[in-house]
């Protein structure tokens, strides 16, 4: 489920967790139940936070919006369902894997990264919004990926 876990538990037989690995261990047993609030959350209210995203992105991009309305929800909801992943897995690197590299490059095939950058700060300001403080900022590294990858592309 970890992947620093995963990790060490394919070497097992010939080494031990060192003191790093156990704190690393300790921090992610002592955060899982927030995380696991995180990942319930949002994937309880994915509908809903993409919607009001959405909407405040019509504000600024009324035509894109229009136009391309499916294909935005569908990517905003991708990116809250692999960003709930990644939280209960403490794992950047598997959001960054499976998800940005591949997003990053269809986005800036369609020349529109400045809007969806908007789309996903819009979509941390919703999160921040309807979710306590504590969820709301386990997500908040991977909306600033998303906007990042986005505007490096």
């Amino acid at each position: 489920m970890n992947r620093t876990l995963d990790e060490k538990i394919a070497v097992i037989d010939r080494v031990y967790l060192n003191d790093s690995d156990i704190y690393n261990l300790e921090r992610f047993a002592s955060s899982f139940s927030l995380r696991v609030k995180t990942y319930n959350l949002l994937r309880d209210r994915a509908d809903e936070i993409t919607i009001r995203a959405l909407q405040l992105l019509a504000q600024q991009y009324p035509e894109l919006v229009q136009k391309q309305l499916q294909r935005c929800k569908y990517d905003m909801s991708n990116m809250i369902r692999y960003a709930s992943l990644a939280i209960l897995r403490d794992d950047e690197l598997f959001f960054r894997e499976a998800l940005m590299d591949w997003l990053a490059n269809i986005i800036n095939s369609y020349q529109i990264a400045k809007e969806c950058s908007t789309a996903y700060r819009l979509l941390q300001t919703v999160i921040d919004e309807r979710l306590p403080a504590e969820c709301a900022a386990l997500v908040k590294p991977y909306s600033d990926m998303a906007v990042s990858s986005l505007l490096n592309t």
